[in-house]
């Protein structure tokens, strides 16, 4: 064998020991384990399905010719015989009005400014904590395409900045910027008709604009008997159009929520039992419900009416929706599905260090999360079982009770 070859085969061998070297200390010494800490959960068990709004509203009928301009937002609440709009010969004077109201915002406040002088001035730190705080709220509304309370922010910071430069000495008054605004004010009210008449709200509420042809349909009346053929037609008609109405007022009082389920989830509901419903595309709180019926039916499926005595200008909007129905709540120990194992009894658990040592400790499964690959634990006083804060392993080889860890 020439003197290369063997200077190559040496060269293998040694690479070969320092490699099986190299891995013997790694096992020997390197961290082996991954573990993260136990800790407490809330999982649901959930029927998702769509759900058919009844409720009883008043429908408010167009009165008279003209451009009818909302003096009230979409969800907020009205009055009986309060102001929902007003009526004016075109759109220009509504727009017209429109700025006289804002200008007389404006007005009011920076004369309301400018009453304190430059005594008893306000703290700087509180007003520059309010401006950040604002600017925050617009950023979050920005963010979210949530413009409709963009002119009340506008105002809050206007008012915040004038007081501000009164503050820091920056301004002594507003005297000539008054002046400026009342003049302005007069000229802008001499420019366009004013309203020639007001609708009022027929009833007290939550005032909607949109009117969808179901108003006279879906009534609280003899909702509990609706059957599932009933709800399907409802959610497979269209919504109509109706032009001789400016909108309608929501009653604030107990409405209900039809869906369609499975015949084989019915066991899950009770009527006089309160559950959960989770709108997901319309608010981020649950909304607690009554099962008020269960209507069997002979397709494998049923009706379940809820009733609901939570309004708010959200749920006052909503028709058709898709909707979360939490039937179960499990409250527990979160403990992911790499983390659990079999012990030599099949007893499931998981390994749980200790110091340098691992044990292993069992657990009781409540409710096993496909989708998170997460079960939620019971909770036990007894050691032998996983305990809140323990570390767990959740990656690791060769596990077993009483192994040693670094």
């Amino acid at each position: 064998m020439n003197q290369v070859l063997k200077r190559v085969l040496l060269l293998l061998v040694s690479l070969l020991l320092v490699t099986y070297a190299a891995f013997q200390i790694y096992h020997a010494f390197g961290v082996t384990t991954v573990t993260e800490t136990v800790e407490r959960t809330t999982a649901y068990y959930t029927v998702d399905t769509m759900g058919v709004v009844f409720r009883e509203e008043t429908v408010i009928p167009k009165q008279g010719d003209g451009y009818f301009f909302y003096t009230i937002a979409d969800g907020n609440r009205v009055a009986k015989s309060g102001t929902i709009a007003n009526v004016f010969p075109s759109l220009q004077d509504a727009l017209g009005q429109q700025q006289l109201d804002t200008l007389d915002e404006e007005i009011s406040t920076l004369a309301s400014i400018n009453a304190q002088g430059t005594s008893n001035r306000a703290n700087l730190a509180s007003i520059n904590q309010q401006i950040n705080t604002l600017w925050l709220s617009v950023a979050q509304s920005a963010d979210a395409s949530d413009y409709a309370s963009m002119s009340e922010y506008r105002t809050k910071l206007l008012a915040l900045l004038n007081k501000k430069q009164l503050t820091i000495g920056r301004e002594t008054d507003f005297n000539d910027r008054l002046a400026e605004l009342r003049a302005r004010r007069e000229a802008l009210a001499a420019s366009f008709t004013k309203a020639t008449s007001k609708v009022s709200a027929p009833a007290a509420g939550y005032f909607i604009s949109r009117v969808d042809g179901f108003e006279g349909l879906l009534t609280t009346k003899g909702v509990t008997n609706v059957t599932t053929e009933q709800l399907q037609q409802y959610l497979n008609m269209e919504p109509a159009t109706v032009d001789d109405s400016i909108g309608k007022v929501v009653g604030d009082y107990e409405w209900y929520l039809g869906c369609i389920v499975p015949l084989e989830q019915t066991a899950l509901f009770k009527k006089g039992s309160t559950l959960n419903v989770r709108l997901p595309f319309v608010m981020e709180q649950t909304v607690p419900m009554e099962v008020a019926a269960i209507n069997k039916a002979e397709n494998d499926s049923a009706a379940v009416i809820l009733k609901c005595t939570h309004m708010s200008g959200e749920l006052s909007s909503i028709r058709r929706e898709q909707v979360e129905l939490r039937v179960t709540t499990y409250n527990g120990l979160r403990v992911p599905d790499e983390a659990i194992h079999f012990n030599e009894k099949q007893e499931s658990g998981v390994y749980v260090q200790d110091g340098n040592l691992l044990r292993f400790r069992k657990i009781r499964v409540l409710y096993h999360d496909a989708e998170e690959r997460i079960s939620v634990c019971e909770i036990l006083d007894d050691k032998t079982y996983i305990q809140l804060y323990d570390r767990i392993v959740t990656k690791g080889e060769d596990l077993y009770d009483g192994k040693s860890v670094r």
